[in-house]
Order: structure tokens, then sequence, then C-alpha cells
């Protein structure tokens, strides 16, 4: 319809009064600025997560926006929500949806500032005892709320009812007036990661589970301060905590010059035939039953014929040297050094450190063959190397870039590509090509979950087989067909890696996921991982101990099953633990927190077993999944002492005395570490930082004891200190300050209350107290300071 004009007024009418023009009222424009500088009248730039004058002020913490400013915000406005190319919608959304939500301190989606991490970033430059809590806690550069810019919404939700096709959108985490949420809609998250340096100088360590872990301890740089206030005999022993945290080995030999080695040089460092036939059944028994390197029948010969032609080193062959060294070396820390000291007929002593020179000697020669064609030998000898530095914590950071290289050296060589196809190559050596590929990646997997990075390769990369179910000696290098292989249900010389390889393709996979920049997959996709990872620990097959089997044969079977476990156990915490600690706030995630919690115990359970069975067994079932086992215990008790409602229905608080039993397998835990970083180059920052994370924890638990836990840590590291250097005191390579501190009266007394068993002081040479050039007591903290955390990037050993 078209409107109709009003009909003109009839003749002689007066004129209609005029009307008042109709004034519009213009809406005034609000100030675009947060709530602190528009009530201080400032001009704000309105940068996210705060503004620039507030960052630079006192009151970072009062740095807020309204709801609705984001939406106001023009496009002008430069805000990390915002990339080099111009804003988008996705962005504009994005950057709106961070302003409205308020997601918890310890949530990895976070991205707005938490009020403790923001007042660290507004005090003045921190000290060099400080990089660790910053680098690791502190906001922005911590392992949480690392991109601003990115969705901070974990589920993406759609807000249309069921049956209406529509783009799903992102909403807020549900509420009182949203569905639940469900398995089936997507995930969206940034995982954690750990990066310390600065500018172009950095230390990376991806979204392993240490890094989630590590940021659920916000309290943890108060409580080594108070324990550094209570504690100044620490200042007093700061030179020798000092060593013992770059090593005792720092000076010799690992930084001692030696000349290039020959055949001969190589020959004269192994010790007696009956040292090395010990250390040979140590690392059949424990290292070659897990990473099949070796055709041990074929090794035990050219053995023979090594010992027959030693004295004549024209007819040795060197590679079979540095083979015999490595191996050697590798089963070093399983022996006892008084044992194999009678035992050793040779003119040259048995040191602490004549591994360690076996290992430096081998890879210097290794560097030097200048190998273009490895044959597999030489890859023998990459493998044995990488296992050596490993079991005695040398060059730890560089373990993924060395897997990550020997998987390309072996591509190279074709070990990818199942040898069936190629006619010119044997059986014998088929079959030993397989185990060496399959070890290779074993390898670079375990190093890959260490340090949070996603494997070199996955499982369509490769198409080699798996290797048989076989002994040894049922194939020689002389058949010309393979043998039959045996049932997995049957113990063989190749049953760790028949029964692994299985999950292989499941574990790479999940490893690559949870590496990525971002993780986006549906959570019941995560659940059906958890169901085949539990398939095939549900399959490992119970082989029986018979009673006439020898000790070697029976700790070879429980190491093996062990080790089965505890590797799928692995890959089921590296893939629960992001969802667990989100659990409290995200119920869909709670069989994750349950998952996490069973997995780490049945770690933890199966390091006692064998810790109450054989020192040797407990050693080798160490690895980083004990110490992430060890991390998520502690974070999942001290996340239940908080008192949230959500912390309330958990486990810990649910089950009387389960709080009190974990914190024994911990501590358990803890003494089997201790063992193990007592005997490797480097170990102390990592052995102290677990100790006070355990007491952090028992502190939270049981507040009245407090003051008794803080001194535990004291404790703990005076006697790692102090029983490492005892160990050491008939050694050269302590140099000059010999036990330091610790042969004089100056050692204090450990508190009789912690439980901790007194360390043997030998009275030697006893020297009157001095300072040792020390500063007085409050001018330095020795606690954060002599064992620069700021170099923790993970569980490993940093190498030299």
């Amino acid at each position: 319809m078209t409107d109709v004009p009003p009909p003109p007024p009839p003749p002689g009418a007066p004129d209609p009064e005029p009307q008042p023009e109709q004034r519009v009222r213009k809406r005034r424009r609000r100030t675009m600025a947060c709530v602190q500088c528009r009530s201080r009248k400032l001009r704000c730039d309105r940068k996210l997560p705060m503004c620039s004058r507030c960052e630079n002020s006192k009151t970072a913490i009062n740095c807020t926006y309204e709801k609705e400013f984001l939406w106001q915000q023009p496009n002008t406005v430069v805000t990390p929500a915002f990339s080099e190319r111009g804003p988008t919608s996705t962005t504009i959304s994005q950057a709106a949806h961070l302003a409205r939500v308020h997601p918890t301190p310890d949530s990895a989606l976070s991205s707005i500032t938490r009020s403790q991490q923001t007042s660290s970033d507004t005090r003045p430059a921190l000290e060099k005892r400080d990089r660790f809590l910053e680098t690791v806690l502190g906001a922005p550069k911590a392992a949480v709320n690392q991109e601003p810019y990115v969705n901070t919404e974990l589920l993406h939700r759609s807000k249309y009812p069921a049956g209406v096709s529509h783009h799903a959108a992102p909403l807020h985490r549900h509420g009182d007036d949203e569905d639940p949420a469900s398995p089936s809609q997507q995930l969206d998250i940034s995982p954690r990661i750990m990066m310390r340096g600065k500018e172009t100088k950095t230390r990376f360590n991806g979204s392993g589970i240490f890094a989630n872990l590590i940021a659920q301890f916000p309290d943890i740089k108060s409580f080594a301060e108070e324990i550094r206030v209570a504690s100044p005999q620490l200042s007093a022993l700061r030179p020798d905590l000092a060593r013992v945290k770059r090593g005792l080995w720092k000076r010799k030999p690992l930084n001692t010059p030696f000349p290039e080695p020959t055949t001969l040089s190589l020959t004269q460092m192994l010790p007696s035939r009956r040292v090395v036939d010990d250390l040979i059944v140590l690392y059949l028994t424990y290292f070659e039953a897990a990473h099949r390197v070796l055709h041990v029948p074929s090794f035990l010969k050219e053995l023979d014929e090594f010992w027959a032609q030693r004295d004549n080193p024209d007819f040795v062959s060197p590679h079979f040297v540095v083979q015999l060294l490595l191996v050697l070396a590798c089963a070093w820390n399983l022996a006892d050094l008084d044992t194999l000291q009678l035992k050793n007929d040779n003119e040259s002593d048995l040191t602490c450190y004549t591994a360690i020179e076996w290992v430096l000697h081998a890879e210097r020669w290794i560097e030097n063959s200048h190998i273009k064609r490895p044959d597999i030998m030489a890859f023998r000898l990459y493998i044995l190397l990488l296992i050596a530095k490993n079991a005695h914590g040398m060059k730890r950071s560089k373990a993924w870039l060395d897997t990550g290289t020997l998987i390309k050296q072996a591509m190279l060589a074709g070990y990818h590509r199942d040898p069936s196809r190629y006619t010119k190559i044997s059986p014998f050596n088929k079959e030993m090509r397989r185990r060496i590929w399959a070890t290779i990646l074993e390898l670079d997997l375990e190093v890959s979950l260490e340090r949070g990075m996603p494997p070199s390769l996955q499982y369509g990369d490769y198409d080699t087989a798996p290797a048989l179910n076989l002994n040894d000696n049922e194939l020689q290098d002389t058949s010309e067909e393979l043998p039959v292989e045996r049932p997995l249900n049957e113990m063989t010389d190749c049953s760790f890696q028949s029964v692994l390889i299985q999950s292989l393709p499941l574990r790479l996979k999940a490893c690559k996921l949870m590496h990525s920049p971002r993780i986006s997959c549906c959570y019941e996709e995560i659940l059906h991982m958890d169901w085949e990872l539990n398939r095939y620990l549900s399959q490992i097959p119970s082989w029986t101990l018979s009673e006439g089997e020898d000790l070697q044969t029976q700790h070879k079977i429980i190491l093996i099953r062990s080790l089965l476990q505890t590797k799928i156990g692995h890959s089921l915490l590296s893939i629960h633990t992001p969802f667990a600690i989100e659990a409290p706030q995200e119920t869909l995630f709670a069989p994750s927190s349950r998952i996490r919690l069973e997995v780490a115990t049945m770690i933890l359970s199966t390091q006692k077993q064998l810790h109450e069975t054989s020192r040797q067994l407990s050693l080798s079932i160490l690895g980083d999944w004990t110490v992430q086992a060890y991390c998520s215990v502690c974070q999942l008790l001290h996340a239940s002492t908080n008192n949230q409602a959500s912390s309330r229905t958990s486990l810990p608080q649910t089950l009387p005395g389960l709080p009190e039993s974990l914190i024994t397998l911990v501590e358990m835990t803890l003494t089997c570490l201790e063992t193990q970083l007592l005997l490797v180059v480097k170990g102390a920052k990592e052995y102290f930082f677990m100790s006070t994370i355990l007491a952090l924890v028992k502190a939270r638990l049981w507040p009245a004891q407090a003051t008794v836990y803080k001194q535990e840590v004291v404790d703990r590291v005076i006697f790692f200190a102090q029983t490492l250097f005892t160990r050491h005191a008939n050694c050269d390579h302590l140099g000059e300050l010999g036990m330091g501190g610790f042969k004089t009266s100056q050692v204090p007394v450990l508190n009789p209350s912690s439980g901790m068993a007194q360390p043997f002081v030998p009275n030697m040479n006893m020297l009157p107290p001095t300072n040792f050039g020390i500063t007085q007591s409050g001018e330095l903290d020795p606690f954060l300071d002599a064992f620069d955390w700021g170099d923790l990037t993970g569980i490993t050993f940093e190498g030299y």
C-alpha cells in the first residue's frame, strides 16, 4: 500500500500553528578505554590483555575492559587478536570471546593474564635465579597462555538445535541454559609449551606431559622462597651445591682433551675378560632384551675371535672394538664398581668415569670414521651410542636431533622399505634390517614423548614388516629361508619387540596429535585411542616363570612384561594429561582424570615391585615415564587441596587413605630416582626440583606439618650432595677443592625428625672453618641460584 497524503485545509481556515522541530538526540559516544584509564581520564591504547599504561604501573591487575568493549573497538586498533594481514571476522569473533571468558587460573586455554602472572610481569627485571620460575610459571612467557590471539573456547558447540543445518559456531562453556558437552563435539586446544631464552637464542620444549603439569604448581615459587629464608645453611654450602648442579665430571673427563682414538688405544681401554663377560651378561639381560641391536650368537663368536687376536691390532676390527666398548658402557651402571675392580687383572684401574671415557672415545672414533654408506654394523654403533649416552645422562638435549638424523640415515639406506622386495639381500640380513628399523623407531618415539616433540615419521611413511618372533639361535647367517615364527605367547629373544610393534602405529599417531600446535579432534577420538591402547595392554602375554629358569631369564621375563605395560602406559598418559587437568572445570573430561590416575599408579607400582626385587630391574625400568607419572600424582594431590567444589569430588578427597598411599608410592619413586641420578653425569637439578614438589604437596595436604616437610627438602639437598661427594672422595676429578665444605665442620646436622638416614662424612684432612668467599645470608638465593632452575626444560639431562 502507498501512503495517502492528508487533505488540504478548507478555504478561510486559520493557518495551523507551526509544530516545534523534533530534535534528534545524539547518542553520547562511549569512551573506548579500560576501566582504570577511563576512571582516571587518561589516554588508553586499548591493548590486550592489558593496556600499556596499566602494564607499566603497579596496578596492572586492575586493567579490565567492559563486556562489550571489543565489539565497539574500531578495526584500526592493533591488538594481538589481529594478524599482520589485517583483521578478519574470525579473529574479531575470537577476540570478543576472549574478553568475555573468565577461565580458571590453571586452564591451558586461558588467554587472560592471571593476577600473579601480571604482578610478576610488572616487577623489575628478575635476577638469574628466578629464570626457571619466570619461564615456566610466569605469564606471558609461561607454559600456559602462550597465544592470546587463539580461540580460548575449548568446545565448539552449535547454537542451533539438532537437525538444523548451519555452520557450527564457538560458544561459551556450557552453563545452566546450555546442553552438556558431548564427546562428538570438536575440540580446539592450544597445548602448553615451554620456552626459555630470548630473541633468536631460545630453547623449546613442546607440549609434553611435563609442560602440561609444571604449570599446575603456581605456588612453588613462594614455597621455595620460604625454604630459602628458613634454611641459611644452604648459603654456607653454595659453592659445593653449584658443583653438584654442574656435575662432578665437568672438568674431568668431559672437558679433558684426548688424542684421536686408534684401534690400539681403543683395545687398551678394555678391562680384563672377566669384567667384560660380566658386563656383557648384564647388557644382554637388561638392554638387548628390549632394544634388538645385536645377533647374539654372531656377537659372541666375534668376541671369541677378538680375544684370540687381541695382541695383534692389525687383525682386530676397529668397528667391533667400538661396539664392544659401547656395550660395556651401557651396562656399567648396573654393575658394582668394587666387584668389577676385584675382577680386573689389567694394569689400569677402573675409575668412576671409565664408562664415560669409553663413550667419549667411541663417539670420537665414529665421528672421524666418516662412513658414507653405513652398513648394519654402522647402524649398530649409532644405536648403541644413543643408548649409552642415555644410560649416563650425557647430551640428552640433543637426543631428539640424534634419533631424527638416525631415521633419515636409515631411510637413505632403504630400511624404511621392506627388504622382501630386494633379491640381493639374504634372509638373515633382511631380518636384521627389520629389527634395526623397529629399534630406531622406538628410540625416536621415546625421545619425542620426553621432549614434547612430534615423531620423525608416521606409519604411512614406511612399509617395513615387523621382525619375526624368533630366538637368535634359530636364525643363522647362512640360512636360505627364514624359520617359522613362534606364537606371541611363547617367550623368545624378540618377544618384547614383536609385541610392542603392534601398537607402534597408534602410539605414533597419538604422539603427533598431542604434540601438534593445535589439538583439533573430538574427545571421542581420545576415548577411542584409549580403548585401543588398553586393548594392546590387555593382550600382553602372561609368560610364566618356570622353577628351573636361571636368574637372568627370570629377570628378563619380568623386565619385558613391565616395560611393555610402561611403554603403552606412557602413551596413555600423553593423550589424557591435558584433558585430566581440565576435568575439574569440564565434566566431559572426567574419564581422563580417572584414567590418568590409574595409569600413573600402575607405572609407579611397577617401579616399586621391581625396586623390591632387584637393583638392576629397578634401574632398567626407570625412564621419563616414571618422572611424568610421579608429577601426575603430585599434581592430582595438589589440585585436590583447593577449596573449589569440583576438587571436593576428586578421588583423593572422597576415598579415605588414598592420599597417604599415593604419597608413600611417590616417596619410594623418589628414592629410586635418587639411586639413578647419583650414577649419571648430571641430575641434581631434577632431583631437587622433584623433592620440592613432593614437599609442597605434603604441606598442602597436611598444613600442620609444613615446617617438617620444608626441612625435608633441605635434608634431601644436603644428603644428595654429600652422598655424591663421599662416593668420589678419592677420585681425582674433584680437583683441588676436593670435597669442599663437606669435609669441614660446616656441614649442618640433618633434622632427626625427617626420618632420613644420616650421611657418612669421612674424617680426613679436617680443615678449619672458612667462609669460602661466600656472601652473607640474604644477599643470594642459594636454593634457586645454585641449581639454576632456568636450565630445566623437562626432566632431561643437559648436554655438555
